[in-house]
């Protein structure tokens, strides 16, 4: 299914191979992408141009294909038009602030390019739909899945079309349906979830929970973390959730973490591991306690 044209360099006295490659040129599907929050905290929190679309949907004088994992896809010069509707392979974006649609003449980069602002506002000159949180949700849902493929191949939910949808007219919080990731707009206190990478992460892990052929765990949150700060390395899981304040910590109380919980036990404010004995008992009544669900 590849399309590449490919060229071997033999060499002449040895027959060793000297170089085996793909010659064709190839555009890319791109676009800006927040690295982990839209919290304006460089490195990370500052939204970056230039991220791959992996396997999004490109269509060319009627005819689609699959860009790959890099966002790369083909194209033959002359005129004609290269266009995502970010409706790849694994990933399908609806974006309530409008449809996303995307071109560019063809063998140019299909750059979905970066903006200011948040919620529903796009690059000048851009889709209604093409915003921070189609962009951010379609490239770490496409990469956390791509992981997933790896170390569980024959799971079918991780070969499907998920849909994320982002951009919902409610605020402070984002969830898994069963069949779908769901993202709210700012508001309330909160930023955007859909453009917080521990989010999107941490609800495609209850996706994931839910089909990884061993039943749904309890407890799904921790499953749901652990998958969104192995992705990110970040400890604070969701950082950026909240615009003011920092996670309450469950009777110990966060120091720097603007999101939902942070792991990092040194970044409480005891500076002790958390053990059963030493904090559950403590600090967690049963059933929907201080603890509970979240």
């Amino acid at each position: 299914g590849e399309p590449g044209t490919w060229e071997a360099m033999i060499d002449a006295k040895t027959g060793a191979i000297r170089s085996f490659g793909d010659i064709n040129d190839y555009a890319q599907a791109k676009g800006g992408v927040y690295p982990v929050a839209n919290d304006q905290l460089p490195p990370d929190g500052v939204e970056k141009g230039g991220y791959p679309m992996p396997f999004t949907d490109v269509t060319i004088n009627a005819v689609s294909q699959t860009a790959t994992t890099l966002g790369a896809f083909s194209c033959t010069p002359g005129g004609a038009n290269a266009t995502t509707t970010l409706a790849g392979q694994y990933v399908k974006v609806i974006d309530t602030c409008g449809a996303i649609s995307q071109s560019v003449s063809c063998d140019n980069d299909l750059d979905l390019s970066a903006s200011s602002g948040t919620d529903c506002v796009v690059p000048a000159g851009s889709s209604v739909g093409n915003t921070h949180a189609s962009r951010t949700g379609f490239y770490h849902l496409n990469r956390i899945a791509e992981h997933g493929r790896y170390w569980l191949p024959t799971r079918p939910w991780l070969a499907a079309q998920l849909t994320d949808n982002v951009n919902l007219n409610q605020t402070c919080n984002a969830y898994w349906n069963g069949t779908s990731v769901n993202f709210f707009k700012s508001g309330g206190g909160c930023n955007n979830t859909g453009e917080i990478a521990g989010v999107f992460l941490h609800e495609w892990g209850h996706g994931l929970d839910a089909n990884d052929g061993g039943g749904t765990d309890n407890p799904g949150e921790a499953y749901a973390d652990i998958t969104a700060f192995m992705s990110t390395h970040v400890s604070c899981v969701g950082r950026g959730f909240f615009q003011v304040g920092v996670c309450g910590g469950y009777g110990d109380a966060c120091l720097t973490c603007t999101g939902i919980r942070d792991q990092d036990f040194a970044k409480h404010a005891s500076n002790t591991p958390a053990t059963p004995s030493g904090f559950l008992t403590t600090n967690c009544s049963g059933g929907g306690g201080p603890c509970g669900k979240e």
